[in-house]
């Protein structure tokens, strides 16, 4: 069964915006669980939403594969929940990232800019969290043929490298965006401040689940590139625990889903399938996830509302 649309990037943007933004801003009115934040500090989360969105949105426009999964990842409880502080910001920095690396192959007259854009925010997620510097190993996929690595690898490097400068400074990656730059480091992990049904969860769990098994069509990116991005999220991980362990002992927090999200994008783009034939065509288990999107939108609202 195929659906198909007038440009599903489109599709995907608008999806994600009027299912992600009533969630956004209910979720604004509360903080932990019991407390409810006057109006003022919830006026003061509005930036932080509208930024998320439009950093979401750009990521969903500009992607040309993976869209679903990076709808996913935005929809997804938590990170609607994130999105009203920094956290939300460092996702949608690190999803925009890999939808602007996600062209196979990287040509065409937007080639610089996207590689300028992606290198500005993956800049920007390693000030906020250092633990993140192998996403700046999405800057070299996808590999290029053996006769152009050296050219590619001149391009490529310095970019690399000038994504990886923010987390050669500690004392300014602990001030940016009001994180602190310890993984696990500060108080909140990013969750949900209200109970979420178990039915939410099972449906989200059959979104996720079934696309894998029922989308694949068209062909995955070289083994070579899911390895080493595989291998760049399996590094952000450990430095991530290794951050938490060197931690002062009775320091606040743990390793906290907030601090893992951010990689999700590497795996994504790692096995992101390329699209058969240039018709923009949705296939229905991709669609699973804007259902679970939409049963948030409704149930979340209330919940957090006391409707």
């Amino acid at each position: 069964m195929n659906l198909t649309f007038a440009g599903d990037g489109r599709f995907w943007a608008c999806a994600f915006l009027g299912l992600g933004l009533p969630v956004c801003l209910a979720l604004a009115w509360i903080d932990l669980p019991g407390e409810t934040p006057s109006a003022l500090d919830a006026f003061v989360r509005l930036p932080r939403i509208a930024a998320f969105l439009s950093l979401g949105l750009a990521a969903l426009a500009v992607a040309t594969r993976g869209r679903a999964a990076l709808f996913a990842l935005l929809c997804w409880p938590a990170s609607l929940a994130a999105a009203s502080g920094p956290d939300g910001l460092v996702l949608a920095l690190a999803a925009l990232a890999a939808a602007l690396l996600s062209p196979r192959p990287m040509t065409g007259r937007y080639r610089p800019a996207r590689l300028a854009g992606a290198t500005l925010a993956i800049a920007l997620v390693v000030l906020a969290r250092p633990a993140c510097a192998p996403l700046a190993g999405m800057l070299l996929v996808p590999f290029p043929p053996p006769g152009r690595l050296a050219r590619t690898c001149r391009e490529r490097l310095p970019l690399a490298a000038i994504a990886l400068l923010p987390a050669l400074l500690p004392a300014l990656s602990a001030a940016s965006l009001g994180t602190p730059h310890p993984a696990g480091a500060g108080h909140g992990p990013m969750a949900l401040p209200v109970p979420l049904p178990g039915f939410l969860f099972g449906l989200w769990a059959v979104a996720l689940l079934v696309p894998l098994v029922a989308l694949r069509r068209g062909p995955l990116p070289p083994r070579a590139e899911r390895l080493w991005l595989s291998g760049g999220a399996l590094l952000g991980l450990w430095l991530m625990v290794g951050a938490q362990a060197l931690a002062p002992a009775g320091g606040p927090g743990g390793l906290q889903i907030r601090d893992l999200v951010p990689l999700a994008p590497m795996p994504i783009l790692a096995f992101a399938r390329g699209r058969i034939g240039t018709a923009a065509a949705l296939r229905w288990p991709a669609l699973l996830v804007v259902l679970a999107a939409a049963l948030d939108a409704v149930a979340l609202p209330m919940i957090a509302l006391r409707l």
